[in-house]
């Protein structure tokens, strides 16, 4: 009877353990607008979606799904192209591989309109493993991630790490 006990409790310890945590839903203001990035419980077209929404005082002004694969991360609401309207960053992690996505959504007539980012460059990939760092700061989209070397085949991290900003007007990420 102990034993069966014990194997129930390390076997829901392991569940828990495993379970990803669900991401809570976050909320901005810029001017009058108030943005939310959250889970989005009923979705439809994948396994897992995030929605954004955009309220005035008085309406819901606009509603976005995109669907995603891993773990949602970090939202940030920012102007960040310098244009007087804001930027959604939504940022998740693919579980397989680590690679941390980097998804941008402008504000332009009432509408959430998807960015495409460039990509990291060729030496900027140069022992990229994932797991990036994302932030804001004074108006600039920041990544910041661990540079790894192979040793004997394996990945191994260094003592550098590469932080790189965004340009909206190059539309490339630079190096800081």
């Amino acid at each position: 009877m102990l034993r069966s006990f014990v194997l129930a409790v390390a076997l829901l310890a392991s569940a828990v353990a495993l379970a990803a945590p669900e991401p809570t839903p976050t909320s901005a203001v810029f001017g009058a607008y108030t943005v939310t990035v959250a889970p989005d419980p009923d979705s439809t077209l994948s396994a897992a979606e995030y929605q954004i929404t955009v309220r005035n005082e008085e309406l819901l002004l606009a509603r976005l799904s995109a669907p995603y694969n891993g773990v949602l991360s970090k939202s940030f609401v920012a102007d960040l192209n310098r244009d007087g309207a804001f930027e959604v960053v939504v940022t998740y992690t693919e579980a397989a591989t680590h690679v941390t996505v980097v998804k941008v959504y402008s504000w332009k007539d009432d509408l959430l309109q998807p960015v495409k980012l460039a990509e990291l460059d060729d030496q900027q990939k140069q022992g990229y493993r994932g797991d990036d760092e994302v932030a804001v700061k004074d108006g600039k989209l920041l990544r910041l991630f661990q540079v790894y070397e192979q040793q004997n085949g394996e990945w191994v991290a260094t003592t550098s790490t590469r932080k790189l900003h965004y340009s909206f007007d190059s539309s490339r990420w630079m190096t800081d």
